[in-house]
């Protein structure tokens, strides 16, 4: 099992100059937990339609990585109550889902080499942080044209590229004129709509969340 659209969110995302944008920003971590789920649904393990979330193969449900047992314990939590996805995708803002699938995902980048260790002090806690290599960081984006550009784009290729296209992070990744290419061929693949709707959805949810954390802190 692997989680394609989430690592390559990781490699392309993840900074250490700054801030480490999924250790410290919320936006960028609730999109990792979306794309973890993104990934869980064109594998056929769970299921989208109809403004529904299902788990569609239980089986392979429960033999998910352990750093993904926040996220089956929510989730089932969550199903059994209600199964429309506005309430499902709301662990999407899980901070306790976040750091676990990161810490997760990073393992496995560094065992690939993709990615280096790095140690982040912040708030005078230190935190691990999984900093991508520029070479690993670039075959992502290289990979995620020739893609979406091929014949056949796989379903992964189309969750990303509309990650970050709702954040507005394409152009920081390839000039106008290739995103408008990306795009034309992105809208042509059978999964679009699907995930396009998964990807709204997530964000309105994100944002909601974003609104209520700025209320409290104020």
């Amino acid at each position: 099992m692997a989680l394609t659209t989430a690592k390559n969110y990781l490699l392309l995302t993840e900074r250490i100059d700054k801030r480490p944008m999924l250790r410290t920003r919320f936006t960028t971590q609730a999109y990792l937990v979306l794309a973890a789920v993104l990934d869980l649904v064109d594998q056929g393990i769970l299921a989208a339609n109809a403004g529904q979330m299902t788990i569609a193969d239980a089986t392979r449900f429960d033999q998910l990585p352990q750093y993904l047992n926040a996220f089956k314990i929510r989730l089932t939590s969550d199903l059994a109550q209600d199964s429309q996805l506005k309430t499902a995708l709301k662990l999407v803002t899980s901070w306790d889902i976040v750091n676990a699938l990161y810490d997760g995902i990073g393992a496995e980048t560094l065992a690939e080499q993709t990615t280096e260790r790095v140690i982040f002090q912040n708030n005078l806690k230190p935190h691990v942080i999984y900093e991508p290599t520029a070479a690993s960081r670039q075959t992502v984006i290289t990979a995620l044209k020739q893609q979406l550009l091929s014949a056949r784009p796989t379903t992964a290729a189309v969750n990303l590229y509309l990650i970050l296209a709702q954040q507005g992070a394409l152009a920081w990744l390839y000039s106008a004129d290739e995103v408008a290419q990306l795009q034309a061929a992105a809208v042509q693949h059978t999964d679009w709509g699907t995930v396009q709707d998964l990807v709204s959805l997530a964000a309105e949810i994100i944002q909601a969340k974003k609104f209520e954390m700025d209320g409290w802190l104020s």
